[in-house]
């Protein structure tokens, strides 16, 4: 899990920050955090993560509860490390908060001094809403349910076994996803983002300086536009069509229909066991 600065002097806590993340998260001091979900009417459930680490399990069977530990070097912190939820018609907003700010996430190592404060949940929700995540610089992850969006800052979530389409936007982080049933990524800047089985089309934005890779879609992959990334599409199992390249590179490797570029400065694309027809422009 990334965590971000709480105070202190910003400068040495960036020089001492790497051997705190070396030495993995602790919890010398704990306190226990629970919510029960007023989920009755609800179609939408989000869930505000900030920097701390949340995982979602959808199924027929849930507990509706948010369950888990606060964990502090301080136990003075502990009270700031809370759990609310507002609803609104069919939508549910439930927000990990710490000092009241569910973006004020905390880890500071100072002179020696490893300073931190963070929540690591576990929440149950039914398999017939749409789980939204919201993630700053900490840790999430859905899994079972029937539709979901994932908004990534500079943190990580994985999405698996998800009946219908996925929805995401990556910023600086990373999002791995496995089993889905359609694909739309409206963008990734300098992250990246893994996706194996995509049981229909894949639609994608724009993709900065991040990297995409693609293993088994059984429909169509449309992208946008390719920055300084890269793009590894495999086993696609329909037309692969992209709009632009700028400095980036594309490799596909397998696919039953055609494979169209219709722009591209310096990057290459290489390509293999394409069925279709194979359409590229000319280098200048």
């Amino acid at each position: 899990m990334r965590k971000i600065i709480l105070g202190g002097v910003i400068l040495a806590s960036t020089v001492l920050l790497p051997l705190a993340a070396m030495a993995g998260p602790s919890c010398q001091h704990s306190a226990p955090r629970n919510l029960a979900l007023d989920l009755d009417g609800v179609r939408t459930v989000l869930f505000e993560i900030g920097p701390h680490d949340l995982q979602v399990r959808a199924s027929a069977t849930p507990n509706n509860r948010v369950e888990g530990v606060a964990c502090a070097s301080d136990a003075t912190y502990l009270p700031e490390l809370t759990l609310d939820q507002v609803k609104s018609g069919d939508r549910l907003t439930v927000r990990l908060l710490s000092n009241g700010n569910a973006g004020s996430g905390v880890v500071l190592n100072l002179f020696g001094m490893k300073r931190y404060a963070y929540m690591k949940l576990q929440a149950g929700v039914p398999d017939n809403v749409l789980v939204q995540l919201k993630v700053g610089s900490g840790d999430a992850g859905i899994d079972g349910a029937r539709e979901a969006r994932i908004d990534i800052g500079s943190g990580d979530a994985t999405a698996h076994r998800i009946r219908g389409p996925l929805t995401a936007s990556v910023g600086s982080g990373d999002l791995v996803s496995e089993d889905i049933g359609a694909l739309q990524l409206q963008s990734i800047g300098s992250g990246d983002a893994t996706f194996r089985n995509v049981r229909g089309p894949a639609k994608i934005g724009s993709i900065g300086s991040g990297d995409l890779k693609i293993t088994g879609s059984q429909g169509p992959v449309d992208i946008g536009s390719v920055g300084s990334g890269d793009v590894e599409l495999r086993d696609i199992g329909g037309d692969i069509t992209v709009g632009s390249i700028g400095s980036g590179d594309i490799e596909v490797n397998g696919a039953r229909g055609d494979l169209v570029v219709r722009s591209a400065g310096s990057g290459n694309v290489d390509h293999r066991g394409v069925e279709g027809t194979v359409n590229l422009p000319r280098k200048h």
